[in-house]
């Protein structure tokens, strides 16, 4: 039996393709009685529109554009997978493709990859900072943007963000809750306004609850568990032994709390771990860590829902994701119970 077009369902029900397209759609821009009878043919028919009858119609690819820039694969990284994961599964609500790539990091030249090139995306989610030369780029060719997780200094571009210093103050705040004085921090100066805001958060606290902030305890050089685990020899070795450490990821908590227990040490008796984001991982390790839960699904729909508002030709505001959810698990004690 033949597979039924557009053409068929507007021949059935006496109107155009585009008035069939408009009702599939569910574009303005039609009567309501001439809407029935189309949707009636529909119905009868149980026709789906093919992906090609609607790109021809409406003149869309139905393809977004996933990028990220090569060194922070979605499949690699436990905290855009599961971002990943929830755009994919809103775009099908949409009827849209997702279409994943990469750009290489440059400060000298754009190449931009194929799928822009070629102008085969509706719009683009980019994971993560990407300049504003690269954004620019990108929109002089009208292709709407949307950056998730991005740490910009101010609002250059369409974003979902997430309030990385709400998050440090919860975290810092349980730690000091839990009677800890001497308190070690692991972070990243590799993404700058990144590190400001969590740095911000750690101090504030230090501050408000007037804790002597140790100079060797700040450690500024991860990137990953490996680095994390680095960091943490160095304020093992420091001479003096922190009872907490807070990490600005998990990850980099997991690598800080396994270098830590490669020393002898126990955690969280002699040290408590905390860190941000409750990446899938975080409930597996050993102790189970606590963190500051960020909402990557939700951070994935708005994404999605975002560059559906651009493509239609509105200006969504930038959103940023309340991160104060405390995830309380067993890599942090309080003093008295470790002391006891």
């Amino acid at each position: 039996m033949r597979t039924l077009t557009i053409k068929d369902i507007a021949n059935m029900a006496g109107v155009s393709p585009t008035v069939v397209s408009f009702v599939i759609n569910n574009k303005k821009g039609v009567s309501k009685a001439t809407r029935e009878k189309v949707l009636s043919v529909i119905e009868r028919t149980n026709y789906t529109p093919s992906i090609s009858s609607r790109r021809l119609i409406m003149k869309k690819s139905f393809n977004i554009g996933i990028i990220v820039v090569n060194d922070s694969s979605p499949f690699t990284n436990l905290f855009y997978y599961e971002i990943a994961q929830s755009i994919l599964n809103r775009s099908k609500m949409y009827g849209y493709n997702m279409v994943f790539t990469d750009i290489q990091r440059s400060s000298h030249r754009i190449k931009l990859p194929s799928i822009i090139e070629n102008k085969d995306t509706d719009g683009i989610i980019f994971f993560q900072d990407t300049s504003y030369q690269t954004l620019k780029e990108i929109e002089n060719r009208g292709i709407p943007c949307v950056v998730i997780d991005a740490h910009p200094g101010k609002d250059l571009y369409s974003m979902v963000i997430a309030d990385y210093e709400h998050a440090a103050v919860t975290a810092m705040q349980h730690l000091a809750k839990m009677r800890h004085r001497k308190i070690a921090f692991i972070c990243s100066s590799f993404l700058p306004n990144f590190y400001t805001q969590v740095f911000n958060g750690f101090r504030m606290v230090m501050s408000q609850n007037r804790l002597p902030i140790n100079s060797g305890w700040i450690q500024m050089d991860a990137v990953d568990e490996k680095s994390a685990s680095v960091c943490m020899a160095r304020i093992l070795d420091s001479g003096d032994i922190p009872t907490a450490v807070f990490c600005a990821t998990d990850v980099f908590a997991i690598g800080a709390m396994k270098c830590a227990k490669a020393r002898g040490y126990r955690v969280p008796e002699d040290i408590s771990f905390i860190g941000i984001d409750d990446v899938l991982l975080a409930q597996y390790v050993e102790p189970a860590l606590t963190t500051v839960r960020i909402d990557k699904a939700e951070m994935g729909n708005m994404a999605m829902d975002m560059v559906i508002q651009r493509i239609n030709g509105k200006a969504p505001e930038c959103i940023k994701l309340r991160s104060d959810d405390l995830i309380i698990r067993d890599s942090v004690i309080s003093r008295e119970q470790a002391d006891g």
